[in-house]
């Protein structure tokens, strides 16, 4: 199994080696890393130079989205990753998610826990795989950072790429239809790290509620004739409590 590890990025070379450095050191070595940069102007450049592994394109975009979709059309791998340019990933984190896919080889996307580094604090998230748990958006019981999950290509193809008009929720907008369309598996063990240091785009909670909860309207109104979208529907709206 190859893994695609792709890293959206733009001025972020204050973080960008961690992230680099810590596929480097993977235990597991069948993987390509892909950086698609928007044009930064911090150094970031000089790094990607001095990683002559990495494939990296440095251009305008549209945003975080639209970088990560161009990723994603460059990559080859059967499994994909991405990491987010701040972000990091345990050492066996791939050795994990390899065993895990061939232990579940129905499986679509491997879920995993999350190391939460807030200012130097350090908590472990161990978020929810049922659909109409994480229909409830907030408080945040979704995989919270696309580092603690992994998918096989064909799930991406299937649900489309990332909305070039969402760079706060586009996330959470392809996991809901990840999990409704693809088989999930949860698997225990920690696969990277999500520094969160207050300059993050979620650090605006008010912002971050409002932006869930349109993905989670607008994915209710698409998709609420499968099942399990019905069932939750009843169970919010219809049943008086």
């Amino acid at each position: 199994m190859k893994f695609s590890i792709l890293t959206p990025s733009y001025n972020s070379a204050k973080y960008l080696e961690r992230a680099i450095k810590s596929v480097q050191a993977q235990s597991y070595t069948n993987w390509e890393h892909i950086v698609i940069d928007g044009a930064s102007t911090d150094g970031t450049v000089e790094i990607l130079k001095s990683y002559p592994h990495i494939q990296w394109v440095w251009e305008p975009d549209r945003g975080q989205s639209d970088a990560m979709n161009k990723a994603f059309i460059r990559s080859s791998g059967d499994a994909i990753i991405y990491l987010n340019a701040d972000d990091e990933l345990k050492v066996d984190a791939l050795t994990r998610f390899k065993d895990a896919f061939e232990s579940y080889n129905e499986a679509d996307i491997i879920v995993a826990d999350l190391e939460v580094d807030q200012n130097g604090q350090r908590a472990i998230n161990r978020p929810s795989t049922d659909l109409r748990q994480i229909l409830n958006y907030w408080p945040c019981i979704f995989p919270a950072n696309p580092v603690s999950y992994a998918y096989k290509r064909q799930l991406q193809q299937q649900v489309g790429k990332f909305p070039v008009n969402n760079h706060f929720a586009m996330d959470y907008w392809f996991l809901l239809r990840a999990f409704l369309k693809g088989k999930v598996f949860k698997s225990e063990f920690v696969a990277g790290t999500f520094y969160f240091d207050g300059q993050n785009k979620s650090a605006d909670a008010q912002n971050a509620e409002k932006c869930l909860k349109q993905v989670r309207n607008e994915f209710l109104l698409r998709y609420f004739y499968r099942w399990q979208v019905t069932k939750f529907i009843i169970r919010k709206y219809l049943i008086k409590r």
